[in-house]
């Protein structure tokens, strides 16, 4: 069993050389790299730190470990692990734990169009100084992300590649960061090889799910960074002695012993998300901090939207069996594991990436009274007959009786798109919460455009289309995302951005050059990126954190120890598993960084 990562908030000293708030992908860069530097180093995450075996598998315990903020809604504890924010016409789903979304998201390590770079809202120096494809080569050195060799022989690939052939498309392997061997990871961590449970959005009880805690995050451990959970931030300001003062408060529900306290630091780097992040900042603000008007604004959902292809002809086998298994079925796969790629020959703007998704176990027990309803008051049938409607109408029936893993559930494929919307959503600080605000936003050409396209493709597996059933009219009409992006972007000035390309936050006072920063003031997480990225944003994200870190140490005269990984672990095993995992990857470093997967 791995070992914790966190330590008692009473240990929390009054001082560290720098503070990083939150531990996502960009969190745990620079913790792990801050670190590396010889600094000392505090990790503040909001949620508690889970390991394989902790994470909810009932639809039971997954209702208990939900959070909900929005409107009139504000009930779950403020540690729950699915952190839901109920906007104007869009809602967002976040993870709240050590390790960020890396605990629940699909682990899908694309590389985004490289045109989208010419793109002048990206500061010059990251258009032109190598930094950043430097910062992809370090990001997938530590997630290692590969696809899964059995990809094209699971059953919702089979049908993945059915719906695309209906567009005349077809299905590539994603890279994913998941073991699927038995190894020792970038950080010295081992893991167990995938079971294919298809539980990697409900959170990895097996261990195979490469996270930020089992990377970055136990790398910076290793070297000497102190971590805590169940802390909550609230601001951020300078102090009379030139250094950052970083007021904490004791989240509700909270069980890890915190008091409000002030903690201080010459750097402070905040990751805690583009909702966490900006909302630090707004209330930082409200206590004398000079930031950018652009704060809040250029917000992206990156294009995000969830459909279902229900009760298609053929098995799908899209929901996940938990582990250990809670049903008999053949492999259901990772969470995502086929790529319909709509962005070639295409321009920037008019791309998609389409992916199959497995639902999480813990879901099971809900599906088919949430579908089978859904898809008759919802959904439209691609095809047609008497023949084929006792078909589905028996299969409806056998889901009702038999549960998820039989009839139309089984039957059942879900999609998850990324494209790109106007990247003109905003966030509004309100009762000291942060609201995401954009009105109209289902109306968006992308959404038209996904929802057309997924139309064919249901029809092409004989499929009843239905879009997420929160977007329909009558319950709400409201989008959903996973991959809120921007509000503190990056840019030339503060007349263009919050932080400039090394991810330092402009000074807002009028006085000052339009360049000026805040010196030690750092953002590190999506809020950074100007524009939606038509793919999964977490490589991405993780590679301007890295590139970040990279002239953080050059302009401030430090290295970057390059030693290996300090294992955290004493497996009596570790030795044969690393040898194994050199093995099995052969071909050394760069062979398996550009190698082509599938």
């Amino acid at each position: 069993m791995t070992k914790r990562l966190s330590i008692s908030a009473t240990a929390l000293k009054p001082s560290y050389d720098a503070v990083v708030v939150g531990s996502g992908y960009g969190g745990g860069v620079a913790a792990c790299r801050l670190a590396r530097m010889g600094l000392t180093v505090a990790v503040i995450e909001r949620g508690r730190e889970f390991l394989p075996g902790d994470f909810p598998s009932t639809a039971m315990s997954a209702g208990r470990d939900m959070q909900v903020r929005g409107g009139a809604a504000d009930f779950g504890s403020e540690t729950a692990l699915f952190d839901v924010r109920l906007g104007k016409d869009i809602h967002v789903l976040l993870a709240c734990g050590l390790g960020g979304t890396s605990l629940i998201n699909a682990n899908v390590c694309l590389m985004p169009d490289p045109r989208l770079f010419d793109d002048p809202v990206w500061p010059a120096e990251m258009r032109t100084d190598r930094m950043l494809a430097e910062g992809y080569i370090r990001a997938r050195h530590m997630l290692r992300p590969v696809a899964d060799p059995a990809t094209r022989t699971l059953q919702k690939v089979k049908s993945l590649t059915t719906a695309a052939q209906g567009i005349g498309s077809s299905v590539d392997p994603v890279p994913l960061h998941v073991s699927f061997a038995d190894a020792v990871n970038a950080a010295g961590v081992t893991q167990p090889a995938c079971v294919r449970c298809g539980d990697c959005c409900g959170g990895c009880n097996v261990g195979a799910k490469t996270t930020v805690a089992n990377t970055y995050l136990s790398d910076a451990k290793a070297f000497g960074a102190e971590i805590f959970t169940e802390g909550r931030v609230q601001s951020v300001v300078r102090d009379t002695d030139g250094r950052w003062r970083v007021t904490l408060k004791r989240p509700a529900g909270s069980r890890a012993g915190w008091a409000d306290a002030d903690v201080h630091a010459g750097i402070v780097v905040l990751a805690a998300g583009t909702l966490g992040t900006a909302e630090i900042l707004q209330r930082s603000r409200t206590r004398g901090l000079a930031l950018s008007d652009c704060l809040g604004t250029g917000v992206t959902s990156n294009g995000d939207a969830i459909a279902i292809a229900y009760n298609n002809d053929k098995p799908v086998n899209g929901v996940g069996v938990g582990h250990p298994p809670r049903a008999e079925t053949d492999p259901v796969g990772a969470a995502v594991n086929g790529l319909v790629d709509l962005r070639r020959g295409k321009p920037v703007a008019e791309g998609l990436a389409i992916v199959d998704c497995a639902l999480p176990s813990s879901m099971a027990a809900v599906l088919p009274a949430m579908l089978v309803p859904s898809g008759a008051l919802f959904g439209k049938d691609g095809d047609g007959g008497f023949k084929d409607e006792l078909d589905e109408l028996g299969r409806a029936t056998a889901s009702l009786l038999g549960g998820a893993y039989k009839g139309a559930v089984h039957h059942t494929q879900t999609f998850l798109a990324v494209g790109h919307d106007g990247n003109d959503g905003t966030l509004r600080f309100e009762r000291d919460r942060i609201v995401f605000d954009w009105p109209g936003v289902p109306q968006q050409p992308v959404f038209q455009r996904i929802e057309a396209v997924l139309k064919d493709m249901a029809t092409a597996t004989g499929g009843t289309y239905m879009r997420n059933p929160a977007a329909e009219k009558m319950m709400g009409g409201n989008m959903m995302t996973v991959h809120p992006l921007g509000g503190c972007r990056v840019g030339a000035d503060r007349t263009q951005g919050v932080v400039n390309h090394a991810c330092q936050v402009f000074d807002g006072s009028p006085a000052g050059a339009p360049t000026t920063v805040h010196e030690g003031l750092y953002v590190m997480d999506g809020s950074v990126i100007p524009h939606s990225l038509g793919v999964h944003p977490l490589l991405t994200i993780t590679a301007v954190a890295e590139r970040a870190m990279i002239h953080f140490a050059k302009a401030r005269g430090l290295t970057i120890n390059e030693a290996p990984a300090k294992p955290y672990r004493d497996d009596e095993d570790q030795e044969k598993l690393a040898a194994a995992d050199g093995a099995r990857r052969g071909g050394g470093f760069w062979s398996h960084l550009f190698g082509r997967s599938g």
